[in-house]
C-alpha cells in the first residue's frame, strides 16, 4: 500500500511536495474509511487532490507514472530515463536540474517482530542520467539501508568522462552485487536489474510497481479496451457485475457485453428492440464507467493502488460522489487505495472522504504548484459546510477568473 510520495523540480512543482495516505489521529474523521496496519499506523482508502484546472494537480500523477515507467522498463530499453523529457519544472533559474522523486510503500510485515515494512525508494534523475537512486527499509522506529548508488560528480567536470558512481551496502541486501554494478549504467536503474535477477531485498517493491500501482488511462485509446477484454476473459462472471454496475449509475438499457475478434460489444436493449455496438463507437463517459468498473473489481480480488487522472471526467456529479462510495464500501478484504485527481468541488461533499484524504493544489507567487490538506483547516462534523466554503474561497485553490471580450479585427467595408 502507497503511504506517501514527495516530488520535487518536477513540471509544475518546485519545492518538495507531499501526498500521503497515512491516517491523522482525529476521532472525527470515520475510522470506516481506513485500513489499520497497526496501533499507531493507519492508511486512508480514497485520496483526491481538487484544485482549478492549470494549478498542477496532475504534477503528481505523472511523476507516478514516470517511476513507473522508468522501474517497470524492459531491459532492452535503451534509455528509459527519456520519460522525463520535459518534465524539470519550468521556471526554474538553473536549467537543467535533475527531478526527485522519494515513494514510501507498505510491502510486507518483518518475520521477526510483525512490524509492518516500509520501503522508502528514492530516484534523483534527468532525462540523460541518474544523480542517486537509494532504497531503505523502515520497520518501527528503526531504518536499515538496503542500497544507495551516488553520481560521482567529479565525473561531470570532465568532457566525455565515463559516468562512474559509488555504492553502499546494506547488511540486510540480498542479492548479486558486484556483477550488477558493472552492468547497470547511468540511464537504468539499480532496483529494476536487481529484481530481475531475483533479489529478496528489492522484489517486492518492484512487484508492487509492477503489478499493484494501476494508472488508468482516460478510457479513449485501444489500451483500455483490451484490459476490459482481458479482464472480461478471465473473468466472465464479472460481465453480469459490470452491466449492474452500469445500472447502479442510470445506464439500464444494456443487457450484455460480448467479446468477439479482440472487440468489446455492447448489446443495448429496450422492451421490443435490441441493437449492438462496438466499445470504441459508445459514448466517452460509458466507456470511462465500465473501464473504473472492472479496475473497481480487480481492487476488490487483489491489492490495487489506482490512480484515476480526470476522475469526473463527462461524469455527472451525483455519479462521481456515487462510484466513490461503491468504492468505499466494497473495498473491503485487500485493502485497496484509490487516489482521483480533478477540479470538481462534489469530491468535497460532507462525509465522502476524510478530511485527511482530501488534499489543495495552487499556485504560489514563482507559479509553482503547492499540495496542502484539508485536514489543516478547523471545522465542525455536526455543521460542515466544507463544500459552501470551498466555493467561497476559505481554502484558496480556486480559478481566478476575469472578463473576456473577443476583438475582432478592424475591417472598413465600403457601403
Amino acid at each position: 500500500m502507497l503511504l506517501d510520495m514527495t516530488i520535487a523540480n518536477f513540471k509544475s512543482v518546485k519545492s518538495a511536495q507531499t501526498i500521503s495516505f497515512e491516517a491523522v489521529k482525529d476521532n472525527r474523521f470515520p475510522e470506516s474509511k481506513v485500513v489499520p496496519v497497526n496501533e499507531k499506523l493507519k492508511l486512508i482508502k480514497t485520496a483526491a487532490i481538487v484544485g482549478p484546472n492549470g494549478a498542477g494537480k496532475s504534477s503528481f500523477v505523472r511523476a507516478l507514472e514516470a517511476l513507473k515507467g522508468i522501474i517497470c522498463a524492459p531491459e532492452e530499453s535503451e534509455n528509459p530515463l527519456q520519460i522525463l523529457s520535459g518534465t524539470a519544472f519550468a521556471y526554474s533559474e538553473e536549467k537543467g536540474m535533475p527531478a526527485t522523486i522519494i515513494l514510501r510503500v507498505l510491502i510486507e510485515r518483518d518475520e521477526e517482530t510483525g512490524e509492518p515494512t516500509i520501503a522508502q525508494y528514492t530516484l534523483v534523475a534527468d532525462r540523460e542520467k541518474i544523480f542517486e537512486e537509494s532504497l531503505y527499509h523502515i520497520i518501527g522506529r528503526s531504518k536499515k539501508l538496503m542500497f544507495e548508488r551516488k553520481l560521482d560528480e567529479s565525473a561531470l567536470l570532465l568532457d566525455d568522462a565515463e559516468l562512474t558512481y559509488s555504492y553502499r551496502w546494506g547488511k540486510m541486501y540480498r542479492g548479486e552485487k558486484k556483477r550488477l554494478v558493472n552492468k547497470v549504467d547511468e540511464k537504468h536503474v539499480f532496483l529494476s536489474a536487481s529484481a530481475m535477477k531475483g533479489s529478496e531485498t528489492t522484489t517486492k517493491l518492484y512487484g508492487w510497481m509492477n503489478e499493484s500501482l494501476h494508472l488508468l488511462p482516460m478510457g479513449v485509446s485501444n489500451i483500455s479496451e483490451k484490459y476490459l477484454i482481458t479482464q472480461l476473459t478471465e473473468h466472465p462472471d464479472w460481465v453480469q457485475q459490470l452491466i449492474n454496475f452500469l445500472w447502479s449509475v442510470d445506464i439500464t438499457d444494456i443487457r450484455d457485453i460480448r467479446v468477439k475478434d479482440d472487440r468489446l460489444i455492447f448489446i443495448h436493449t429496450n422492451v421490443t428492440q435490441h441493437y449492438a455496438s462496438y466499445f470504441s463507437l459508445e459514448s466517452l463517459s460509458l466507456r470511462r464507467l465500465c473501464l473504473m468498473g472492472v479496475a473497481f473489481f480487480e481492487s476488490f480480488t487483489k491489492h490495487k493502488t489506482l490512480i484515476v487522472d480526470d476522475f469526473g471526467m463527462l461524469l455527472h456529479p451525483n455519479v462521481l460522489c456515487h462510484i466513490v462510495e461503491i468504492f468505499e464500501a466494497s473495498n473491503t478484504g485487500y485493502g485497496s487505495q484509490m487516489l482521483v485527481v480533478d477540479c470538481n468541488p462534489s469530491l468535497l461533499k460532507p462525509g465522502l472522504l476524510r478530511r485527511d484524504g482530501i488534499y489543495f493544489a495552487e499556485k504560489n507567487s514563482e507559479s509553482a504548484t503547492v499540495y496542502f490538506s484539508l485536514a489543516n483547516f478547523k471545522y465542525s462534523r455536526s455543521n460542515d459546510k466544507t463544500q459552501t466554503q470551498y466555493m467561497n474561497g476559505a481554502f484558496g485553490a480556486l480559478p481566478i477568473l476575469s472578463e473576456f471580450f473577443f476583438v475582432a479585427e478592424n475591417t472598413d467595408k465600403e457601403e
